[in-house]
């Protein structure tokens, strides 16, 4: 492959049934087969993701390359009580993603530093996600930290 330029922006809400897309993507590799699992998902996704950033409340941003769309990261501030009773909103990095033949290239973080900025710039007071093992190391350089948060399957 040849040199890379690699195109970075903000996702319109048009854009999230291509998210969903690469979302599916994602969870074969980590989780299983979301389509299998809960038809019709990929568009309940990208409804509740178009509404939430038309209400500045999410944002999807895209990387690209000729066209292609190759990675993508959606972040969201979270509906919580502590934003309401106490002043502090918490953001949530919903997805990232990277496409396997892209990936150690700098493309996810670049992508979690445009969300990383967004969150910041909507006042939140802290970032959450959940991280496959191969995503550790990267959000570890950018500063994540594990949290006591637990969580039980019911």
């Amino acid at each position: 492959m040849g040199e890379f330029l690699t195109e970075y922006r903000p996702g319109s809400p048009d854009d999230y049934l291509l998210a969903a897309e690469m979302r599916q993507e994602m969870a074969i590799e980590l989780e299983g087969d979301w389509d299998a699992e809960h038809p019709g998902w990929r568009q309940r996704f990208a409804d509740y993701f178009a509404r939430r950033q038309a209400a500045g409340r999410a944002q999807l941003f895209m990387a690209v390359e000729s066209e292609t769309p190759i990675g993508m990261a959606i972040v969201s501030i979270a509906d919580h009580y502590r934003a309401e009773t106490q002043g502090i909103s918490f953001g949530y990095v919903n997805g990232v993603y990277v496409k396997p033949m892209w990936r150690r290239r700098g493309i996810g973080r670049h992508l979690m530093d445009l969300a990383i900025r967004w969150a910041r710039g909507r006042g939140c007071a802290t970032l959450r996600l959940r991280s496959s093992d191969e995503g550790r190391a990267l959000y570890e350089a950018l500063g994540f930290r594990p949290s006591s948060e637990m969580q039980l399957r019911l």
